[in-house]
């Protein structure tokens, strides 16, 4: 959890330094320059070769166009920061429950999220950038990304509803498997365990459906040993109750975990699919105004 938390933000200062370092080479005064980016710069502003360079200044509808492009690429810039943070939220919020939901797909997602958003980040200003100093290399590049960004989005956003849809039937399969492998009498909890004993404290909950599924599907538990320790409720003073005997609604979790797992899946792949698809359509406006930036520098 620690380890994608400072991942996400290691990757984060890489853009920005990133971008700052591109900010500053064609900002600063020429006489304060390293040779690199005064190369760079150089380059950029010749107007020749293939007229990938900087256009002259650009009137009325031009300038319109170069604004709109500015705007959407900011939006689409603090959109990739939004993109980021959902991304490490669905890692890190809840991460057991990979175990339980038996398919990868939910956390690929999350990752993908994570990587994009990084990408996005930096595309974004690459095509505010490029609007402002009318590069038309920037430009181009920007349009090429963007529309690969934007199919993955696109399939992201979709894939992100299908499993929503999906969610019940593959929920419900992965926990009656995995609650036959659950075995807390080893010396070193499994991967199970562990996913099972956190699930049902953290979502206050026991079994998949009903406590007694526990001694009905698992051979380590009998009538002097009904419940995992993880369904007993909390005292007031921040102790478990005893309850693996004789379990009831007063020392334990009576919910089914089924239900609130599904629910938890469902709402975080509404979400990852509602900002995939929002992002995405934004972009298009993105490619379009960069084609028609492109087509209006001389």
């Amino acid at each position: 959890m620690v380890v994608v938390w400072k991942g996400g933000c290691c990757v984060l200062c890489v853009c920005v330094c990133v971008c700052v370092v591109v900010v500053v080479a064609f900002t600063a005064p020429r006489s304060r320059l390293p040779l690199v980016f005064l190369f760079i710069r150089n380059k950029v502003d010749q107007k020749g070769a293939v007229n990938m360079g900087r256009g002259v200044e650009m009137t009325g509808c031009g300038k319109c166009v170069r604004f709109l492009m500015f705007v959407v690429n900011f939006v689409i810039w603090v959109a990739s920061i939004a993109i980021l943070v959902l991304g490490i939220w669905t890692v890190v919020d809840r991460p057991y429950l990979e175990q339980l939901l038996g398919s990868e797909m939910y956390m690929t997602a999350a990752y993908i999220l994570i990587a994009t958003g990084c990408v996005i980040f930096f595309v974004s200003f690459l095509g505010c950038f490029g609007a402002l100093r009318e590069v038309k290399c920037m430009l181009l590049t920007y349009f090429i990304i963007v529309l690969l960004l934007f199919i993955i989005l696109l399939i992201g956003g979709i894939l992100g509803y299908v499993f929503k849809d999906k969610a019940k039937i593959t929920v419900n399969h992965a926990m009656m498997v995995a609650i036959k492998e659950y075995d807390s009498t080893s010396e070193k909890k499994t991967a199970v365990t562990k996913a099972w004993d956190e699930t049902q404290q953290a979502m206050k909950c026991c079994a998949i459906q009903e406590q007694e599924e526990w001694v009905k599907l698992n051979s380590e538990f009998n009538v002097n040993k009904r419940v995992p320790k993880s369904c007993c409720k909390i005292d007031t003073s921040g102790l478990m109750m005893e309850c693996q005997r004789n379990p009831t609604d007063a020392n334990s979790y009576t919910e089914g975990c089924f239900e609130k797992a599904v629910e938890f899946v469902e709402e975080h792949a509404l979400i990852i699919g509602g900002v995939g698809i929002a992002v995405a359509l934004i972009m298009v406006l993105g490619l379009i105004l960069s084609i028609v930036l492109f087509k209006l520098i001389n």
